[in-house]
């Protein structure tokens, strides 16, 4: 079986999904605080509000979490690269 790392054209598509992966994670905080202000409630329950607040908190987490996944991914592609360096081709010493 072949590794990621040689298979250049399976590691640019693997990257790409990476990259849109994170460009729609920074789009969707985006738009999320963009319209989160903008939305208001014409019945005056309780339970409308309480759910909002909910979705707010929950919201508040997931954005928490995101940049970490983010830096995870992107230390795994380091970590990938540098235990390839070398590869069993050359030499040696």
């Amino acid at each position: 079986m072949r590794s990621l790392i040689h298979n250049k054209q399976g590691f640019a598509k693997v990257m790409g999904g990476m990259v849109a992966l994170l460009v729609a994670i920074i789009i969707g905080v985006l738009v999320f605080y963009s319209v989160n202000d903008g939305i208001t409630f014409t019945d005056s329950t309780v339970g409308s509000r309480a759910a909002w607040n909910n979705t707010n908190s929950t919201a508040s987490t997931v954005w928490t979490l995101l940049p970490i996944v983010a830096i995870v991914l992107i230390a795994s592609i380091i970590l990938g690269v540098v235990t390839n360096f070398g590869g069993g081709k050359g030499g040696g010493l």
